[in-house]
């Protein structure tokens, strides 16, 4: 029997900002030690607390800020493996869609964090003895259905805060409604938007934008344009659409430019990954 794979790393720093935001093409869970400041996900933000559990469905686009000493652990669970270790009682592939994004984990949280650091430990330290691996498995499992299990099904939680319901002060140009803003892009995806084309639609300046949208999402207006649409680009795929046309369906100026991005954001070409999706969907 081949251990199912997956990926579990404690990691500290100082300040953590990251460069851009990002999506895996796995699941991930993220459970803050120590204090951060917000993670951006989908179109909320939430603060990132050590009682805080994230789960993150595969291609779910976020991002995560923190200005002091930052700790967490971060385990990476493929899709692969969260299917063999499924039921038809229990599915938890389903059950992480369902699931809100970020848990209070409450009285749960020493029992989460034991297990975390269970897994981390034998995840480093496999062993080639009798049991050894059905052990990892073991412990993978319980973590999966506890958190799972804990983990309230999608409603509106108090420690969120609704980005739809915010508007955002930044000057002396008023407030700006940023939901309008991610509901416009959505919308128009498939158009070869700009910057000072996006900024008119809502009658301030592209400076303005920027600084607003960044304030609230951790984002540049671009790149989650950009991620956006490979997100869109990545489900075309997955349908069979042709990459020519996926291209074409969510905005880029080029076939060219289309599989250069692509390429850089998820590590396969449009092809590649059209192509691996389809052998693992006939397995």
């Amino acid at each position: 029997m081949q251990l199912l794979p997956f990926y579990i790393k404690m990691s500290r720093d100082d300040s953590w900002y990251m460069d851009r935001p990002h999506f895996h093409e796995s699941v991930e869970f993220l459970m803050p030690l120590s204090r951060g400041d917000q993670m951006f996900v989908e179109n909320q933000t939430y603060e990132l607390l050590p009682s805080f559990l994230f789960i993150l469905p595969d291609a779910t686009l976020h991002k995560t800020l923190a200005s002091e000493p930052y700790e967490r652990y971060v385990l990476h669970v493929p899709l692969s493996t969260i299917s063999q270790l499924s039921t038809p009682q229990t599915d938890l592939y389903q059950r992480v869609l369902k699931c809100e994004r970020m848990v209070d984990t409450g009285v749960h949280h020493a029992d989460l964090l034991s297990l975390l650091k269970q897994l981390d430990w034998a995840h480093e330290h496999p062993g080639a003895e009798f049991g050894s691996d059905l052990r990892i498995l073991n412990l993978l499992s319980r973590f999966l259905v506890e958190a799972l299990s804990i983990a309230p099904l999608r409603q509106a939680v108090s420690h969120r805060r609704e980005i739809d319901q915010k508007l955002i002060s930044c000057g002396k140009e008023g407030s700006l409604q940023i939901n309008a803003v991610l509901e416009y892009l959505q919308e128009h995806l498939s158009e070869r938007l700009t910057l000072d084309e996006i900024a008119s639609e809502f009658f301030i300046s592209k400076y303005y934008l920027s600084h607003c949208f960044k304030n609230a999402t951790g984002f540049s207006v671009m790149e989650y344009l950009i991620n956006t649409r490979i997100l869109h680009a990545r489900r075309m795929l997955q349908d069979g659409v042709r990459v020519q046309s996926v291209g074409e369906a969510v905005g880029f100026r080029s076939n060219e430019h289309f599989i250069r991005t692509f390429t850089s954001l998820t590590g396969l070409s449009p092809k590649q990954y059209a192509k691996q999706f389809s052998e693992g969907d006939r397995q």
